[in-house]
C-alpha cells in the first residue's frame, strides 16, 4: 500500500442528507465512493463532493501502476490543511474583480472556488484529470457552472499568463520545487505575484531558499496575517514577486 503524508488532511463529517460512499454521476468511479461535505469559510459555506475514504485509492491498481510509472500519488483526493486558511485569504483579497488567477494543484477545488466567489476569473488546474472533473463539478455545485478547469503538468506549462498564481500545499515534495518555479517564470505576468500556502511541512524553507536564489522576493505571513521571517512548522502564506 502506498502511504502519502496524509496525517493532517481535513476530514469533515458528511452531511446527513447524502449517502456516504455513493457513486455520483459525473464524478470518477472510485473504490470508496463519494460524500458531500460543507466547509465554512468566514461568512460563506461551500459544498464539496469529496471521496468518502480517500486512503482506499492507494490500493487501486490504477494508482499503483501510475505510481510505478511516474511516482504518481492521488493527492487530489484529500483536502489539505492549508486550504481553509488560504480560502479565507481568497475571500478577503484586495484585487480588482475579474483578476485572472491560475490555481496550481486545485484538487477538490475549494481554494479556487473561494476565489471565484470573490469575483476573480479563475483557471482551476491539476495534474490529475480526476481532480479536474471533481473541481469542475464542485464549482458548479457552488454556483459556477462555467468554471475554467484544465489538466496542467507543471513540467510543460502552456503559453498563458496570469496576474495571480495561487497554490495550496504544493511544496511538500522537494522534487516539485524547481518545476513550480519554472512554471511561475513562464506563466506569471511581470507585475504579478504568486501566493502559495503551506501547512507547515518540512520542505517549505527549502522552497523559499530556492525561490530567492532564482531571483524572487519572498514575503511570509502567518495564520493571523502577521509578517514573519521563517516558514517554521506552522501555516505560512508565501508571496512571490519577480525582482
Amino acid at each position: 500500500m502506498l502511504v502519502p503524508d496524509t496525517h493532517r488532511e481535513l476530514r469533515p463529517p458528511p452531511n446527513v442528507g447524502v449517502q456516504s460512499g455513493a457513486q455520483i454521476p459525473g464524478l470518477p468511479v472510485i473504490p470508496c465512493g463519494w460524500t458531500e461535505a460543507e466547509f465554512r469559510v468566514l461568512d460563506r459555506s461551500f459544498r464539496l463532493m469529496v471521496p468518502f475514504r480517500p486512503d482506499s485509492l492507494l490500493d487501486s491498481p490504477e494508482v499503483l501502476s501510475a505510481n510505478a510509472l511516474d511516482d504518481y500519488m492521488p493527492y487530489w483526493a484529500y483536502l489539505w490543511p492549508a486550504a481553509l486558511q488560504i480560502a479565507e485569504s481568497m475571500l478577503q483579497n484586495p484585487w480588482p474583480r475579474e483578476t485572472r488567477v491560475l490555481e496550481l494543484g486545485c484538487g477538490l477545488g475549494l481554494v479556487g472556488i473561494a476565489a471565484l466567489a470573490a469575483g476573480c476569473q479563475v483557471s482551476l488546474t491539476d495534474y490529475d484529470v480526476n481532480a479536474i472533473t471533481t473541481a469542475r463539478l464542485n464549482a458548479a455545485l457552488n454556483g459556477f457552472p462555467d468554471a475554467d478547469a484544465f489538466v496542467l503538468d507543471w513540467r510543460s506549462p502552456p503559453e498563458l499568463t496570469y496576474a495571480v498564481i495561487i497554490g495550496c500545499d504544493v511544496t511538500y515534495e522537494s522534487r516539485n520545487h524547481a518545476p513550480i518555479l519554472d512554471l511561475i517564470d513562464r506563466m506569471l505576468q511581470p507585475d504579478g505575484f504568486c501566493w502559495i500556502a503551506d501547512g507547515g511541512r518540512n520542505a517549505a524553507p527549502a522552497f523559499v531558499d530556492l525561490a530567492r536564489m532564482r531571483g524572487y522576493s519572498v514575503g511570509m505571513r502567518d495564520l493571523e496575517g502577521k509578517e514573519i521571517n521563517d516558514p517554521g512548522l506552522n501555516y505560512v502564506l508565501l508571496e512571490l514577486r519577480k525582482s
